[in-house]
């Protein structure tokens, strides 16, 4: 099966579902097809998005889009710069064939991609708009069960020496985030400039799948741009903790779900997927060999 098949075989599924809602499925317009399946249901405003290769690295994927709609929901309510789930029918998740398949507003995006002060103030408004979120959210999701269960899935196929690093890896990087950072927020969990896209109506986050609790220097890890960052702490007042236990997070999450995505497209992952996987296992060797210091020295 190559991606062609994974898109098509979504489609069938989003439009069975969408039929099934009343929802119309004459015009499906595919707007992206990686790691999940976005399509536009036109002319109706809503979007779904369906769990297609990403499923393979999360143990309940259902979980991980009811968690986006909950958070998401919670913060347009607030004003908040996000979109929210549909209201034309219930948002899900819904089970479609098989898959988790989530149903957002749709808006049409204009051209342009946000730089550092606009993603700054943006993750400000984010934070500030999903403060006091009923709902119960896990701590650090991407650290904690993204890593774990795209670890567990790869331990199929991976050396059992590397299994064994990345494990061991994980394990030092949870060891240096537990205690690190500030007060807790209701994080997006991967906010980078691609997942802030822009309407006619400003600057709003999309893709809160990875949302959770956990210190806002998580988001501003993944953000990594200094402007942005500044940005952030002149709108919040932050006093923002050293980034670099986030920062080694994150790049051991992308490295593993790297290794789950070229295990299914290899054509397009698999050199991207062993280049980070080196360069992580190498940088993860020299840390073991340095002494490990206290965050009081």
């Amino acid at each position: 099966m190559d991606i062609g098949d994974v898109t098509r075989a979504g489609l069938t599924s989003v439009a069975r579902l969408g039929r099934r809602l009343g929802l119309p499925v004459d015009d499906l317009r595919v707007l992206s097809s990686r790691g999940n399946l976005l399509v536009h249901l036109a002319p109706a405003p809503v979007l779904a998005r369906a769990v297609t290769l990403t499923a393979a690295t999360r143990a309940d994927p259902a979980a991980w889009v009811a968690r986006e709609i909950g958070v998401s929901a919670w913060a347009a309510s607030r004003g908040g710069p996000v979109a929210q789930p549909t209201t034309l029918v219930d948002p899900g998740p819904h089970d479609a064939d098989g898959l988790v398949v989530g149903l957002m507003e749709f808006r049409a995006g204009t051209p342009g991609r946000a730089e550092g002060r606009e993603l700054g103030e943006a993750l400000a408004a984010l934070h500030a708009a999903t403060a006091d979120y009923p709902g119960e959210l896990p701590w650090l999701a991407p650290a904690h069960e993204q890593v774990g269960d795209a670890l567990r899935t790869a331990a199929a196929w991976l050396p059992a020496a590397t299994t064994g690093a990345l494990r061991a890896h994980h394990q030092r990087v949870l060891a240096d985030l537990d205690g690190a950072g500030s007060a807790p927020v209701v994080l997006h969990g991967d906010a980078h400039a691609g997942n802030l896209l822009r309407s006619g109506n400003g600057w709003f986050w999309v893709d809160l799948e990875e949302t959770s609790l956990g210190p806002p220097e998580w988001d501003l890890a993944v953000l990594d741009d200094p402007v942005a960052i500044e940005a952030y702490r002149a709108r919040t007042g932050l006093v923002v903790a050293d980034l670099a236990p986030f920062r080694a997070a994150r790049e051991l999450e992308g490295a593993v779900w790297l290794q789950v995505m070229a295990r299914q497209f290899p054509a397009r992952y698999r050199q991207a997927a062993d280049e980070r996987l080196a360069a992580l296992l190498g940088r993860a060797q020299r840390a073991r060999r340095r002494p490990r210091r206290s965050r009081r020295s």
